[in-house]
């Protein structure tokens, strides 16, 4: 019985004279990611329609729309007339397989010229459910809620709700690069970026002499899991370990963390280039560690266009989203993050950029970055 779905957005909503542009972003985002799941998909009055086809894969379907930006929630569910007389009758039917002692109906009416309003079409179809099946009524945490949507030519009506990333759909135009780690930090700022829009690519450091086995399974099953959240994801894996070692010899150890991190900025930057993307993306929260004091952050971020999505969040904050979206048990996994690899137990909290060109000026950044690149790894998916 179940053959379409009505999705909903939020932001979307408030976009005035764009709002149609990114209606038709956020369908063909739908369309090039459900694939043959769906039949079709329509812009109606405040939301959108998706008609499936007979046997569709319904879980994978709810999976799909539960992980695209863009949406705030979607009804699963039947089209039905909006003839009230049939429309009653379809109602029981469909409800006449589900377990529940207590209901509420929930009628969204955005067809105003239907003969009844939300609330007594809550009101008639809540007696017919009580009359043919001896249910009960209740307002506030019932069993069951039945969805209504009147819509301008068909009803729509769900029993089950799937709650979406919300956000706007993302646009391949919006790339950015995103300096992924194996913690809980930066899987999540890629996350946040991806829920406003952005493409983003991801791009990881690693040192071989620090479980290197590791990276095709913890880094990569991150990147596998983000990808879910857009379109097409790209990985570039970049072995760090000739740079750090040089770095070691010519940089005092309370600099190091400081100057990995500025080459890393340098490199990603390259990759801007190459993909035509903006922004780099950092997982840093302002004090979280001593590289990301105010100082230090400035210093390195100095000549960078950069994006922190996380720069006022705590770490329980970046935990509950890690659990919410399910990057948590990954991210918690044992992993050598070359970031650590040869720094002191104090290191420097008050860097300015001068001192971090006085340390790059050691080193030939661009024949070292462009020896970083040609070695990387890509993977998509």
């Amino acid at each position: 019985m179940i053959d379409h779905v009505v999705v909903h957005y939020a932001e979307i909503g408030i976009k005035g004279k764009n709002r149609s542009a990114f209606e038709k972003l956020l369908m063909d985002n739908i369309r090039t990611k459900a694939g043959k799941l769906i039949t079709s998909i329509i812009r109606e009055s405040g939301h959108l329609t998706i008609e499936m086809p007979e046997g569709s894969d319904i879980s994978k379907l709810q999976d799909i729309l539960g992980r695209t930006p863009g949406i705030a929630f979607s009804n699963i569910g039947k089209r039905c007339s909006l003839v009230l007389g049939t429309l009653q009758k379809e109602v029981l039917d469909f409800l006449k397989d589900e377990q529940f002692e207590t209901f509420k109906v929930d009628t969204r009416r955005h067809n105003k010229n239907f003969e009844l309003n939300s609330m007594e079409l809550n009101s008639l179809l809540g007696e017919e459910i009580v009359k043919a099946y001896h249910k009960k009524a209740k307002m506030t945490d019932p069993d069951l809620t039945l969805m209504v949507e009147i819509s301008n030519k068909d009803a729509y009506i769900s029993a089950k709700r799937i709650d979406g990333v919300g956000g706007f759909p993302v646009d391949p135009r919006q790339k950015v690069i995103a300096l992924m780690s194996g913690g809980f930090d930066s899987p999540i700022a890629s996350y946040l970026m991806m829920k406003r829009g952005c493409e983003v690519i991801l791009v990881h450091f690693w040192n071989k002499s620090q479980m290197a086995t590791s990276v095709e399974g913890k880094i990569v099953e991150l990147a596998k899991h983000l990808s879910h959240y857009q379109l097409k994801t790209k990985l570039y894996l970049i072995p760090f370990e000739p740079i750090q070692k040089q770095i070691i010899m010519k940089v005092k150890a309370e600099m190091r963390m400081l100057v990995y991190r500025k080459f890393m900025m340098e490199i990603a930057a390259k990759i801007a280039e190459k993909e035509g993307a903006n922004f780099l993306v950092m997982g840093d929260s302002i004090s979280q560690v001593a590289s990301q004091t105010l100082e230090n952050l400035s210093a390195v971020y100095e000549g960078s266009a950069v994006l922190s999505p996380l720069i006022g969040m705590d770490k329980q904050e970046i935990i509950d989203i890690s659990r919410k979206i399910g990057t948590f048990e990954t991210s918690k996994l044992p992993y050598g993050d070359c970031c650590t690899y040869f720094v002191p137990r104090h290191p420097e909290l008050r860097a300015d950029a001068n001192l971090i060109e006085k340390n790059m000026s050691k080193f030939d950044v661009e024949a070292l970055a462009e020896s970083a690149m040609k070695k990387a790894k890509l993977k998509e998916w």
